[in-house]
């Protein structure tokens, strides 16, 4: 495909589940951070995995994120969670954080591809059909959500990605969100911290 300077390659479609974490004060939602599970439904590992957005400038994310190979999701408690490498790092970021419990189950069918700009900057699209369940695995809400990324930090990519971004955000009639869908999770699971975008 090639529109307007951008072509798409390498692209692939894949099932994901996660498991959204926080304690029962929404902590993490409420700091901006978020803890899920990266669930394999089959026999393989788990993965767990922090974000702290760090800041949002113009509709883009800057995060710090960090995974941690789980063998058996099951089997880990609270404290097993938080002991973790990204659990620990969560407890230095948010002092109160404690008792960690799945509020929430994330499954998306995610589209992925390369997207390639004429600046021969490549950035990483994903499109994901989105379906929010609680701890039950009632279903609660169905979004979608597309997200544009680039993992190099230059000016000149940082900027191709703004130009990328304000496309979408003209196609789509909407400025980009400031919020992450473990946020969106959380807000639609009884957090009240949500703020409007």
């Amino acid at each position: 495909m090639t529109q307007r300077g951008l072509r798409l390659a390498d692209q692939t479609t894949i099932l994901q589940h996660t498991l959204c974490l926080d304690d029962a004060q929404w902590s993490l939602s409420a700091a901006n951070c978020s803890l899920t599970a990266l669930v394999n439904r089959g026999q393989g590992p788990s993965w767990l995995v922090a974000k702290e957005t760090i800041q949002w400038v113009d509709g883009r994310r800057d995060v710090l994120e960090m995974t941690e190979y789980v063998a058996d999701m099951k089997a880990l408690s609270s404290a097993d969670v938080l002991a973790g490498r990204p659990g620990q790092h969560l407890s230095r970021r948010v002092h109160t954080l404690s008792d960690i419990r799945v509020f929430g189950y994330l499954a998306q069918r995610r589209t992925k591809a390369a997207l390639l700009t004429d600046q021969l900057t490549t950035l990483a699209l994903s499109c994901d059909a989105v379906e929010l369940r609680d701890a039950t695995s009632k279903l609660v809400n169905t979004f979608a959500v597309v997200e544009v990324e680039v993992n190099q930090a230059s000016r000149i990519d940082l900027d191709v990605l703004a130009g990328v971004a304000d496309k979408f955000s003209a196609h789509f009639g909407r400025p980009p969100a400031q919020t992450t869908k473990p946020q969106l999770a959380a807000a639609s699971l009884g957090w009240s911290g949500l703020r409007d975008n």
